[in-house]
């Protein structure tokens, strides 16, 4: 079974929100057709309609830095079988934060918001716009910081592991401007083509 772009090294880390309607390639035709410069504003504006949601996810990794996780317990957790399968029971741990007693950073966040990009493809097989998080500017905590609890090795030291909580960063900006953004493509390529971009 043929693996993942993102596991086979470079491409997005986190599944990309993606804008397939209307269709991309066939708007830049015909704004191509309109003019050359037409087709490089409808484009740039493309661009564009992802920097709400961007901005809202660079806002969330801006926030303070998340503390450690103590592990408090454990609760029993109902999980949805896949598919048609049935839902089983399984404990899970239960944690509480404690501050973070460490200044130091890597840059691992600062890394993580310059991979937040919006890109506009239009080629033969696919088009369309999409917001992603790019692993190969990033790294791989891109998909790791988005996650609610963290487990990883002590700084300097690769036999200690420590938990701590992440920056769950991507669903909920994606969930609440998907909308907007769709709005904003659709308002450009009405623009260029109708002679108003």
């Amino acid at each position: 079974m043929a693996r993942a772009p993102h596991q086979r090294g470079g491409g997005p880390d986190l599944p990309e929100i993606t804008i397939t309607s209307p269709n991309i390639r066939e708007a830049l035709a015909k704004a191509k057709a309109i003019g050359p410069a037409v087709q490089r504003n409808l484009r740039k504006s493309l661009r564009g309609v992802g920097d709400d949601i961007i901005a809202d996810q660079r806002a969330i990794l801006d926030g303070a830095k998340p503390g450690k996780a103590i592990k408090a317990g454990m609760r029993v957790k109902r999980i949805k079988g896949k598919g048609k399968g049935k839902a089983y029971l399984r404990a899970v741990n239960v944690y509480k934060a404690e501050d973070a007693n460490r200044n130091r950073s890597t840059g691992m966040r600062k890394r993580i918001k310059a991979s937040l990009k919006t890109r506009v493809v239009a080629g033969a097989t696919r088009s369309g716009i999409s917001i992603r998080a790019d692993k190969s500017t990033g790294g791989v905590m891109v998909k790791g910081w988005n996650k609610k609890v963290i487990r990883h090795p002590v700084f300097g030291n690769k036999e200690t592991y420590v938990s701590q909580f992440g920056q769950p960063y991507w669903w909920e900006p994606i969930k609440a401007g998907q909308t907007q953004a769709k709005d904003k493509a659709l308002a450009a390529i009405s623009d260029a083509l109708n002679g108003k971009g």
